[in-house]
């Protein structure tokens, strides 16, 4: 067995670094960790933790050794209180499974054709939208992406109100499912705790819609384009059969919430991102204005708009919205970098922390879409760069939340400027997903017709 004295944090006889992990708060304290090196470690009570903070190290225990290490087990079960068994929460052979089966519902057909309802909603919502307004950018990101996923998962099957119902559930569920976490010794489910009341509370909230919602077109058989009728259609190629209605609920939530929250978070970091940096925004909106030429941006234009896409890259490398994976446990011995891990361990990843390291992305707090130039990103190391994850758990709507970011993105731009309100503070909430605390207030300032700005650029 090999054994080195990797550097690390000593923390206390008892605790280990969970001192450390309350005092720094999760990203804090993954920054703490990387200070040591590119590969660390501490002591979480009486079990050895490792971070792999090198791109060939993370490629070693996330694709490597993907058929050798499991999701660490408290994680699943905290994950499992309100995604039952969804891909996130699944693991090991039932997780392939279930993978082959949702992996029909994002086929790039299926997808391309949600395009069109994407930029037709975020049209809707500039209209509502005038010069001058302060707006919090936060939560219009978020009702925006709230009404594109309920019509790309439910089409129209759900009602308003059924929405707000469920919009409120997942908020809920994030802000207790991040009390939970941060306890030493998280309580079980059965425990009546204020935070274990509010997460099977909100549970229940969103099983009342999505249940009703699937028994309901289990029943009409109708395929309605959407990724619950995928979801209902997929079959398993082994045993013929389908989804049970408990395995689509499962799903649909994860879904939800992935395709909710990870969306609204990138834009709004992007939003504070462009308004910080102007040369930025006027080059992103050059490319918008000459491809576009005062019309509605398509999926087909998407390849025209490099810059946007590099925009988006980064903005996901400096604000990734899964800050950090879960903790892989092997189920046996392993070597990642020359180092044995063992069954009574765990080593973990942080896609922000690898996004960070000075190592592989110089001055890794100044916004530099350049970073991902094609030149660039020929040039880095693949695992270097992980916003959805990597190996057999990359994330299975990557093309999709990648081409939502995008339409998106150009589409607001193509019509508004915005400065970030000068009293706002922007601070990380790193709860499920990466957020901004506080919201994120800016001033809307409508741009002049292409037309004219592309006339002034010539003048």
């Amino acid at each position: 067995m090999t054994v080195k004295m990797l550097p690390g944090p000593k923390g206390t006889r008892l605790g280990g670094s969970r001192r450390d992990l309350h005092k720094y708060g999760p990203l804090g304290f993954f920054e703490y960790l990387a200070s040591f090196g590119d590969f660390t470690t501490c002591r979480m009570g009486p079990f050895r933790v490792y971070l792999v903070n090198d791109p060939a190290g993370i490629q070693e225990l996330l694709v490597t050794n993907r058929d050798k290490v499991r999701k660490n087990g408290g994680d699943r079960e905290l994950l499992s209180r309100f995604l039952g068994n969804g891909l996130l929460s699944n693991d090991g052979a039932d997780h392939q499974k279930q993978r082959k089966l949702v992996q029909p519902a994002f086929h790039m057909k299926r997808i391309q054709a949600y395009a069109e309802t994407m930029v037709e909603h975020t049209q809707a919502m500039l209209e509502r939208w005038h010069d001058g307004a302060i707006l919090d950018m936060d939560q219009a990101m978020m009702e925006l992406t709230l009404t594109i996923v309920t019509k790309t998962l439910f089409n129209a099957d759900i009602s308003e109100q059924e929405v707000r119902q469920v919009s409120q559930a997942m908020e809920d569920i994030q802000v207790n499912f991040t009390i939970i976490s941060e306890q030493s010794l998280p309580l079980p489910r059965w425990i009546p705790t204020r935070a274990n009341r509010a997460l099977e509370h909100a549970s229940k909230q969103i099983d009342q819609v999505v249940q009703r919602v699937i028994r309901e077109r289990r029943a009409s058989g109708e395929d309605t384009g959407d990724l619950l009728s995928m979801l209902l259609l997929s079959i398993d190629d082994g045993n013929g059969q389908g989804m049970t209605d408990q395995q689509v609920r499962d799903e649909v939530v994860t879904l939800f919430l992935a395709g909710h929250e990870t969306t609204a978070n990138t834009l709004t970091w992007c939003s504070y991102l462009l308004s910080q940096a102007p040369e930025v925004r006027q080059r992103l909106q050059a490319e918008v204005d000459e491809v576009l030429q005062g019309r509605p941006v398509t999926l087909q234009d998407l390849q025209k708009l490099p810059y946007t896409e590099m925009v988006i890259k980064e903005t996901l490398r400096m604000y990734p919205p899964a800050y950090a994976l879960s903790a892989r446990v092997p189920t046996e011995n392993i070597t990642v970098l020359g180092q044995t891990i063992t069954p009574r361990q765990a080593a973990m990843v942080s896609p922000y922390a690898m996004h960070h390291n000075p190592r592989y992305w110089p001055e890794p707090e100044r916004f530099d879409p350049e970073r991902f130039s094609s030149d660039q990103e020929r040039a880095r190391h693949k695992y270097a760069y992980i916003p959805f994850g990597a190996g057999s758990r990359v994330c299975i709507g990557n093309v999709f939340a990648m081409m939502e970011a995008q339409l998106l993105l150009a589409t607001i731009m193509q019509h508004y400027d915005f400065t970030l309100d000068p009293t706002q503070r922007v601070e990380y909430d790193p709860q499920i997903t990466l957020g901004v605390k506080h919201g994120l207030r800016v001033r809307l300032a409508q741009r002049q017709p292409v037309e004219q700005s592309l006339e002034f650029a010539k003048s």
